[in-house]
This record gives C-alpha cells, structure tokens and sequence, in this order.
C-alpha cells in the first residue's frame, strides 16, 4: 500500500495519507485527510478570459454586425485553458510529493487527461508514483475512498 494517493481532476487535488493500524487491535488502517489539503484549482472558463469582442473573429452573419468569436478560436482557447490547468496541478502533485520526501504514491486522475497530466508530472514525482487508477473520484467521500483503497483483513 502506498502511503500517499493523490486524487484529483483538473480543478481539485486531494492529498490522502495512509495510516496503518496501529497496536491497538480495534484500530484499522485508515486514510487522512486534513480539511485544508483540498486544493481547489479551477480552470478559467472561457467567458472569464474573453471580456470582449476586440481580436474575435466573425462567425458570419451580415457585414458589419458583430456576432462573436469563431469555433475555431473557441476551441483553441478552450485547449490552452485546459493546459494551463494541467500545468497546476501537475506543479500542484509535484509540491505534495516532494513535501514528503516523495514517498511512493498512487494517482487517481480521469483517463481522457491523464498522457498530458502525466507528461507534465514533475521528473522526481513522477519517478516515485508506483499505480493509476483512473476516474474522478474527488467528491467521493472519505469512508467510501478507504473502502476501496484498504483491503481490511
């Protein structure tokens, strides 16, 4: 069991630690979470950037009324916002890990984002991360995530 998993999508990281059981026989292994370790790093949205028509080009329409900026120009924004985005929270994992003197440690990230998050992973974090799950698991709540990482025995 990896001691660290970091969950998290393109707007939230959640850093989860594992902690064994303890001598205690009543007490199990379990997950901890600090409340003020949810990092929260939403991506802008388009309309949050673009304040307004100046450089958009037309969609078509008639000649001299301004109907907005292109799909083309859209989708190019959109990419790049989601880049940069990419950017956080792969500097964002490479802090928690570094943080802890890059243990190893299990990423859960969505599978559509995860080549460009992992290629933008941090060299000595990436080095340490030993599985992936994949899915968006950051709104899970905590006792369901332990159910599903901790095998109890």
């Amino acid at each position: 069991m990896e001691n660290l998993i970091i969950i998290a999508n393109l707007g939230r990281v959640r850093p989860l630690n594992y902690k064994p059981a303890g001598d205690d026989p009543l007490e199990e292994a379990h997950l901890l979470e600090e409340p003020e370790d949810k990092i929260e790093l939403r991506p802008q949205h388009i309309h949050e950037v673009v304040t307004d028509h100046a450089g958009r080009f037309s969609q078509g329409g008639p000649l001299g009324v301004d109907v907005g900026m292109s799909y083309g120009e859209e989708r190019h924004l959109k990419a790049e916002l989601e880049k940069k985005a990419l950017e956080r929270i792969a500097a964002k994992i490479g802090e928690i890990v570094a943080e802890q003197n890059y243990p190893l440690w299990r990423l859960v990230f969505p599978q559509e984002n995860l080549p460009s998050l992992l290629e933008a992973l941090p060299a000595a974090a990436h080095q340490v991360l030993s599985d992936i799950v994949t899915g968006d698991l950051t709104k899970i709540p905590l006792v369901d995530l332990e159910r599903r990482f901790i095998t109890h025995h």
